[in-house]
């Protein structure tokens, strides 16, 4: 399982959007932690109150974490959609299958060396965001709330790997990417919307439309549970979330989804197990 790992990382550093994708974050964690800075001290100038300044501090962790859910997203999609179709379609794929390890396990064997790497990048963002708004505006982290707010970050996008893995067993490279990329964007879409509702009342038909599309991908629905814990649940989160626009956060899910979303991972598991054993190489 080791090799499996370290040839996925082998396999991703070839890639030119690999070293994008890191050069990028790297300008945004930067940009993002002089931001911050400035923020921070020109509240400190205002002489705010404490609650403000809470607030504020706050409002910044959802601004800041909604972007590294997002990096972290498409480091998913790019390094992910073509896990099969583009290896069966440059040969490499048929020299790996031909060894004696049952194809399930090869299956997950890729899953798993993906996963390790999401995981890693998520961390490093996650830590970032986190540490730089704590550090600059004293915002109080619990080690509770830390430590299941970082658990359910990085279950988001570990979602969307298996979304994609399967995909691309199915699909070719690009139409995979784009496919899983549009039902990411729907379910970050439907979010927006519900956060927008809250001005006009929830109404029925968008209640229906969000849980339904929870179901279909349930990525912005366990990113904004990792917030609501992260912010202290029903302590202080209210208070973030009540008047933010899209960002906005009405609703939450609740213990039971979070174990549909287990659920749901383990079916995508086993069809992308089951269909690649049976693919044509």
């Amino acid at each position: 399982m080791t090799l499996y790992i370290s040839a996925t990382f082998k396999e991703l550093t070839r890639k030119r959007v690999f070293l994008v994708t890191i050069i990028l974050t790297f300008v945004f964690l930067i940009l993002f932690a002089f931001g911050v800075r400035e923020l921070a001290g020109m509240g400190g100038q205002n002489m705010v109150s404490p609650a403000e300044r809470l607030l504020n501090s706050m409002v910044l962790m959802v601004l800041g974490l909604f972007f590294a859910q997002f990096l972290a997203s498409f480091f998913v999609l790019f390094s992910a959609m073509g896990t099969v179709t583009g290896e069966q379609e440059n040969g490499l794929l048929l020299a790996v299958a031909a060894r004696p390890i049952p194809r399930w396990k090869l299956y997950l064997a890729k899953w798993l060396g993906h996963a390790v790497w999401v995981a890693v990048y998520s961390t490093v963002l996650f830590v970032s965001v986190v540490w730089t708004i704590h550090s600059q505006t004293g915002f109080p982290v619990r080690a509770e709330e830390l430590l299941r707010g970082y658990g359910l970050f990085l279950w988001m996008p570990l979602l969307l790997l298996t979304v994609t893995m399967l995909g691309s067993v199915y699909l070719p490279m690009l139409g995979n990417g784009i496919c899983a990329a549009l039902l990411y964007g729907f379910a970050l879409f439907s979010g927006l919307i519900e956060g927008v509702s809250v001005y006009e009342g929830t109404h029925p038909v968008i209640e229906k439309f969000v849980f339904l599309t929870g179901l279909l991908l349930p990525t912005d629905s366990v990113y904004r549970r990792s917030l609501y814990e992260l912010l202290g649940g029903a302590d202080w989160a209210g208070l973030a979330m009540a008047d933010m626009g899209p960002f906005s956060m009405p609703s939450v899910s609740s213990n039971a989804f979070l174990l549909y979303t287990v659920g749901y991972a383990a079916v995508l598991l086993l069809l992308g197990c089951r269909a690649f054993s049976r693919k044509d190489l």
